[in-house]
């Protein structure tokens, strides 16, 4: 029998797998009696909301719905870095425990700050276990992670999460900082069964993985967090590694949004913790099939409540899923705001130049693509030698054809491409962005 914590989990657990299986319209109506005691809290604790509500004309929360909650103002990233002492709450319910403190990496080099309550981590760490257990994991078996600003160690079980609640074998961490080759190294000395990394960072250790004619053994699945998921890399994971890959869609600020279905490939919306909001440029909530900006309430997170936090990606609604859960489908995430392209007749898109690099079959190791100008793009190249003028040509061509936009491009071999600030390998920047203030 697990101890207290153990219990506590296992009881969340029994709701949430009922919760999972409601329709959309009780999930909504569940969804907004939570956060209208979360709203009369941040309305009587925090002094930022008092004084931006006044302004919209919202005086109280009980009526509070989706339409309404609408003319909530928007919380921006540049919000809680300025404001973080008016949007922290003066008093918590004793219930709600400790308040502790959470730091995002920070992607242009800026972190935020957040106060997190243990109600707010239990959430976080009951659907944590949530995903462990919809994809059937042996919990028994070695479980790894290249993440950021990991110290290199072994532990005895996976997490002090899982550890409350079963037995789980041992596991082992490095720092994704960490030079790709010494990872590859690293993984086939400790031959994990699951693997849990950046995208990015998979990318690159395949990469050198088919460069070096060297794999690791015994893995069965990698998970993939904290970047937009790439198109291809689902079946270069299989192809080079025979592994399944599972994506999972998460922030510092508010831990998971959404967690791959079991038996597709987009994402359910984990509700029983947030309301997450996709809108278009007017601010209307995007039909199935429309990507637009994500807008995120957690609810259960009284110590420092965000309240419509838009968070800087953009991201698909899907239409329900045919596994039958009534948790609200993303089909996929397209990324932060920053790595959007745009062209001059003001076309937003996620450039993904991996389809015009395979065809033109660039002796490139590595690429980095930055729009500096609406028209023009720049290309950084880790390679042996420089491109020529006929590949240079040849690749244009298929950018334009694949991008729908003749863009100007130049190309800058480089001796490596360098990681952002948090630790991530980021394949495309728009400097449109930057200046935007996204």
């Amino acid at each position: 029998m697990p101890h207290a914590a153990g219990a506590a989990m296992l009881a969340m657990h029994q709701q949430l797998e009922r919760s999972q299986w409601w329709t959309a319209e009780r999930l909504v109506e569940q969804q907004f009696r939570q956060l209208r005691a979360l709203a009369t809290h941040a309305l009587a604790h925090a002094p930022y909301y008092r004084e931006h509500l006044l302004r919209a004309g919202l005086r109280d929360a009980v009526q509070l719905d989706p339409a309404s909650y609408r003319r909530w103002p928007l919380l921006r990233r540049s919000d809680v870095q300025n404001s973080a002492a008016a949007l922290a709450a003066a008093a918590l319910p004793r219930e709600h425990g400790a308040v502790s403190e959470a730091f995002t990496s920070g992607s242009t080099g800026t972190p935020v700050r957040v106060l997190v309550s243990d109600v707010g981590l239990f959430f976080a760490h009951a659907l944590a276990l949530r995903e462990h257990l919809w994809q059937q994991r042996d919990f028994s078996a070695k479980f790894a992670a290249i993440r950021f600003f990991a110290r290199e160690s072994r532990q005895p079980g996976w997490s002090p999460v899982t550890n409350a609640v079963f037995a789980t074998g041992e596991s082992a961490v490095m720092d994704v900082r960490t030079d790709v080759a010494a990872q590859l190294e690293w993984l086939i000395w400790e031959r994990p069964a699951y693997l849990l990394t950046s995208p990015s960072n998979l990318r690159a250790l395949i990469a050198h993985s088919v460069a070096a004619g060297r794999k690791p053994r015994g893995l069965r699945e990698v998970m993939t967090y904290a970047e937009a998921f790439p198109d291809g890399l689902r079946e270069e994971a299989q192809e080079h590694w025979g592994v399944k890959l599972v994506d999972t869609y998460s922030c510092t600020e508010m831990g998971t949004l959404a967690l791959q279905c079991p038996g597709t490939s987009h994402y359910h919306v984990q509700s029983e913790n947030i309301y997450l909001e996709i809108l278009n440029g007017d601010g209307v909530p995007c039909a199935p099939g429309e990507a637009g900006r994500v807008v995120v309430t957690p609810l259960h997170n009284f110590a420092m409540p965000l309240m419509r936090y838009e968070i800087g990606d953009v991201a698909e609604a899907g239409a329900p899923c045919p596994c039958g859960r009534g948790l609200p489908v993303l089909r996929r995430v397209l990324g932060r705001v920053r790595n959007m392209a745009k062209d001059p007749d003001g076309r937003v898109f996620q450039p993904a130049f991996d389809t015009a690099l395979k065809r033109t079959r660039l002796p490139v190791a590595q690429s980095q693509f930055v729009q500096h100008s609406l028209d023009a793009i720049e290309m950084s190249y880790v390679a042996e030698r420089d491109l020529s003028a006929e590949e240079m040509r040849a690749f244009g061509a298929a950018v334009t054809e694949h991008l729908r936009y003749p863009f100007k491009m130049s190309y800058r071999r480089v001796q490596e491409i360098a990681k952002s600030a948090s630790g991530k390998y980021e394949g495309f920047i728009s400097r449109l962005a930057d200046d935007a203030g996204a």
